[in-house]
């Protein structure tokens, strides 16, 4: 099996499976190693076996391997509530980003009327939008390789929120 082929197996698995019984796992071997970056420092090491050598492997091709669409090319949005599908998008505060800079892009780029987007929640690096489920799609593939404030951003669906 070549790279590509394991680290999509690695991702869907991750996207897909239950893992829970691993995170006991992971916890125990984190035991071993310094307190900051442990977690990272495994994934990096579990790759390192699985994998191998990666020196001759295209990092942007992984990078833009896309598992929120089913086999039919269907985009999921996991995370829709009141009609309102959230959109994660990996820019914010510290991009000088305003919610009337996401808008504007938004209108632009889809069509869609800016009064149609909903919540908008700006945080440091990243932020969250609210877009009426109809038009949630048309957004995401509207602004696939944009660039704002000349940015390239990278759009995705957003994940459920976890319950805490």
């Amino acid at each position: 099996m070549n790279q590509l082929k394991k680290i999509e197996k690695v991702l869907e698995s991750a996207l897909h499976e239950d893992l829970t019984p691993y995170f006991a796992l992971v916890k125990a071997m984190r035991k071993h190693l310094p307190l900051f970056g442990s977690t990272k420092r495994i994934t990096a090491a579990l790759l390192k076996e699985c994998i191998g050598d990666i020196s001759k492997l295209d990092i942007a091709e992984v990078a833009s391997l896309n598992f929120t669409k089913t086999s039919d090319g269907t985009i999921i949005f996991e995370d829709i509530k009141d009609g309102k599908a959230r959109i994660f998008i990996n820019i914010g505060k510290n991009h000088k980003i305003t919610p009337g800079d996401l808008i504007r892009e938004i209108s632009k780029r889809s069509g869609i009327d800016g009064k149609l987007v909903g919540k908008i929640d700006i945080h440091s690096t990243y932020s969250f939008i609210e877009i009426p489920e109809q038009y949630a799609e048309l957004v995401l593939l509207s602004l696939d390789k944009a660039r704002i404030k000349g940015v390239p951003i990278v759009v995705e669906p957003a994940k459920k929120k976890k319950k805490q």
